[in-house]
């Protein structure tokens, strides 16, 4: 950004009285410069002789061609042509601004295109594309220079998406902000906007209600006790003590293990990974949108109440860069409406738990999101029946370690054969998961037997032995695959099943 962006841009604010939005902001910097180059343009031509194949030049002379967007460029020598089909006429030699030597037509009086139009209207009427259209095309490439300069300009200062100027700020002190934690506390967190918690501060009346909000906005960001929850371009702010304290902090159950080897996972497993789509191979890079996502709940995420935030569902759910959002979730069938938070770090969306406890939801349901009418709002069902009792997989713990049987339980939703895990007291394994020496490889070595026993022939699917495995700590199958295969215990035995080895 150059210093004359920068004054335009302070200028542009400033005139507007309000904080403007960095895609405003790019289009208003891109019609400045468009506006520059175009006066500057005016200016060579004001100065300079516009080429056109009729006139005479002499050396020395500075000579703009339009045809060839305006460059520039001074006669070097003039020389008589020697072309009889065309008649007499002269040659000049110019070398142009770029230091390359060009010989155009001069004196040439037969008819010919240049000669007949007038060359200051190629500069209004030339194939220069309106900055609208340029903006779609370079928009987010200029937008992201733009943002790295405002950020490093001192008289610039950001608020949320937005961009204000420091010197039209309204003061807003520590008194100020212990009212706007008051204000929150009496609505019990919030969301407040700051139009709404500005009727209980008293800031000045002589400034704009536009500069206020900015300001008490630009001064909450800055304060750990505020939060701002909101999903579009009006800030929505938050007691973040007020916040449920796993939405602060990560619980227990989602706190995940890794294995510590560098291990070489087969195609064949690498496939099944992506399959999974576990929230916590997820990186949080933007995914295309969709209407409808579904996924199979582990039991880490059945006990914890809360839902992998994954590279599929993320497609349905809204788009965030914030630490903490709520949003609403409606259950497809009876139509009631729940609040749950997205936490980006950890990629986990909270508030479940009493859904999964009234519909008695297992590990290993399928759960599926659609998008709502409103972006706040985001439908949720599961793949309900009539219950009855069906031989099913059931954990418990006995010696404090993991125990699988296949006993009956009443069953009221499809369920993933590989995936699903009952168990009668989801808290009992607390205490296995209080076992911070429980790593992935560990986590493998006490499930797979107890899978094993539970099939004739002792094979283990890998996409099982990741749902056991969380049922006792938490890790990403990349995990679980990566000390399956560096145990050098278990051996493939295709399709994605394992047997324990003869060693």
């Amino acid at each position: 950004m150059t210093q004359s962006d920068a004054e335009f841009l302070y200028g542009f604010v400033l005139e507007v009285g309000k904080p403007e939005r960095l895609v405003d902001l790019t289009l208003a910097a891109m019609r400045h410069r468009v506006e520059q180059e175009q006066a500057a343009l005016r200016k060579q031509i004001d100065n300079g002789t516009l080429y056109q194949p009729k006139r005479t030049f002499q050396a020395g002379e500075s000579v703009t061609f339009p045809a060839l967007k305006f460059a520039t460029g001074v006669v070097d020598e003039i020389r008589p042509a020697n072309n009889p089909d065309l008649g007499p006429f002269d040659v000049i030699t110019v070398t142009m601004s770029d230091g390359t030597h060009r010989e155009f037509a001069s004196n040439y009086t037969r008819a010919h295109r240049l000669n007949d139009q007038d060359p200051t209207q190629m500069l209004d009427n030339g194939p220069v594309k309106p900055v609208e259209e340029l903006f779609v095309q370079y928009g987010d490439h200029v937008g992201g220079k733009l943002a790295v300069a405002l950020e490093h300009n001192p008289e610039f200062i950001r608020i949320g998406d937005e961009w204000f100027l420091r010197a039209m700020m309204a003061e807003v002190n520590i008194g100020h902000l212990n009212l706007a934690e008051a204000v929150l506390d009496v609505a019990s967190g919030g969301p407040l906007t700051a139009e709404e918690i500005l009727r209980d501060l008293g800031l000045p009346p002589d400034v704009t209600v536009n500069v206020q909000e900015a300001s008490l906005n630009a001064k909450l960001a800055t304060d750990l006790r505020f939060d701002e929850i909101s999903l579009n371009d009006q800030p929505a702010w938050f007691l973040r003590r007020l916040e449920p304290a796993e939405v602060r902090q990560r619980p227990a159950p989602l706190e995940p293990v890794t294995f510590p080897g560098a291990t070489t996972l087969s195609d064949e497993t690498q496939k099944l990974v992506v399959e999974l789509d576990d929230e916590l191979d997820y990186d949080g890079s933007p995914v295309e949108r969709a209407n409808q996502a579904q996924t199979v709940l582990i039991f880490a995420h059945r006990r914890a109440g809360t839902l992998g935030w994954s590279r599929r569902l993320a497609g349905v759910l809204p788009q965030s860069n914030k630490p903490r959002v709520p949003i609403r979730l409606r259950d497809r069938v009876t139509t009631k409406e729940f609040t749950v938070w997205l936490v980006r770090d950890g990629r986990y969306i909270w508030g479940l738990g009493d859904w999964y406890r009234a519909n008695d939801v297992p590990a290993g349901a399928h759960i599926e999101l659609t998008h709502g009418e409103d972006d706040n709002v985001v439908l949720i069902d599961f793949r309900r029946r009539k219950p009855k009792r069906e031989w099913v997989r059931v954990a418990s713990v006995r010696d404090a370690r993991l125990h699988l049987e296949t006993a009956q339980r009443a069953v009221s939703c499809e369920a993933d054969d590989l995936m699903s895990v009952f168990a009668d007291d989801v808290r009992q394994f607390d205490v296995l998961r209080g076992e911070r020496s429980r790593d992935a490889a560990q986590a493998v070595r006490e499930a797979f037997p107890e899978i094993a026993k539970l099939s004739p022939q002792g094979n283990v699917h890998a996409r099982t032995l990741y749902a056991a495995v969380n049922v006792i700590t938490r890790a990403a199958p990349r995990e679980v695959f990566a000390a399956l295969t560096a145990s050098g215990v278990y051996v493939p035995v295709g399709d994605n099943y394992w047997h324990l080895g003869e060693r």
